[in-house]
């Protein structure tokens, strides 16, 4: 009977491994709550209607269709025995030989529970979707409102993190309201339109080189988008937006990109502890005498430990590529 790898994730990572074991002599079962795969850099043009849904999601049973090896179960997983290798999930235990965990990230609030509760993050189709229809919906609250104030905060779109989601997204809004909603809405006045870019730190896309920086700060400038730098997050009601400093922003909308973090189903059932690697980033590693059932468990590329690569059980070797750095015992 050959050894059957699950794969828990139909992102980048669970499809890569998935693909690299197209000639190995194992079954392959790939794991995920949705049955899509998402092309999650291009939400933010989702969330604006700049693309639908269906545009940026491919069926994950289109994807594999040529795949003899490989099947797709829509499950979400809730635990992980690795002394009997079970995955738990809502429709009873999925047994595996090898298990490769490519969950991906959460959003990291960094605590606020209330921007959490009232604000919006950014990491599924049903999130864009929602930023999309609220935007839409101010608009139109904004042109029954009488009180100026109210409107305003009405018309006041906050975004929260100025890494590559924070920009794109501060970015296309104004583009979406500048160019589509003004003419859509001619009754409202478009200088009360206020988009902020809000970044803790002291400049935007802090990975990225100086000139891709300062061309991006440029460009936000040109599309009206006030960029505030050292601007730390306290608190937020759903009206108005309360920064460290003690400044009340009135805004009816916070759009949260300022960082994630590793799923709590990488953490929890392997008993890893998070290593910072830069801001919001996380490295996971084992803690010291967690046992992995003989190598039996695997974490994605993005979350391997430094040094040389680990050799693969002969039954996993497929074409070499993808899996390269099991969790040791």
């Amino acid at each position: 009977m050959k050894p059957t790898v699950v794969v828990v994730g139909a992102g980048f990572g669970g499809l890569r491994a998935v693909r690299a074991l197209r000639r190995a002599p194992v079954d392959v079962i790939l794991v995920d709550r949705h049955n899509y795969h998402l092309f999650q850099p291009l939400l933010y043009q989702v969330a604006t209607a700049g693309l639908e849904p269906e545009q940026i999601a491919k069926p994950v049973r289109a994807i594999l269709r040529g795949q003899k090896n490989a099947d797709f179960r829509l499950l979400e997983v809730t635990g992980l025995d690795l002394g009997r290798r079970e995955l738990a999930t809502g429709a009873g235990p999925v047994r595996y030989d090898y298990l490769l965990l490519a969950v991906g990230g959460e959003t990291n609030f960094f605590g606020l529970d209330s921007v959490r509760r009232h604000g919006f993050a950014l990491k599924d189709i049903p999130d864009a979707l929602g930023i999309r229809n609220h935007v839409l919906r101010n608009f139109e609250l904004a042109v029954l409102e009488s009180d100026p104030d109210r409107r305003r905060a009405l018309l006041t779109f906050v975004v929260v993190g100025g890494g590559p989601t924070g920009v794109e997204m501060a970015g296309a809004l104004s583009e979406l309201m500048r160019l589509v909603l003004a003419r859509d809405y001619p009754r409202l006045n478009i200088k009360d339109v206020r988009i902020l870019l809000l970044e803790a730190t002291d400049r935007l896309l802090a990975a990225m080189p100086e000139r891709l920086r300062e061309a991006a700060g440029k460009t936000l400038w040109r599309k009206y988008v006030e960029v505030r730098f050292g601007a730390v997050v306290a608190d937020y009601d759903g009206q108005r937006l309360r920064l460290k400093s003690g400044e009340l922003i009135p805004a009816q909308t916070v759009i949260w990109a300022a960082g994630v973090r590793a799923s709590p189903l990488h953490a929890a059932p392997l008993r890893c502890r998070a290593t910072e690697r830069g801001l919001g980033r996380r490295v996971l590693r084992p803690r010291r005498g967690a046992a992995l059932g003989a190598q039996s468990a695997w974490l994605p590329s993005a979350a391997r430990r430094r040094g040389p690569p680990a050799r693969l059980p002969p039954s996993l070797r497929g074409d070499g590529r993808g899996l390269q750095r099991p969790i040791p015992g």
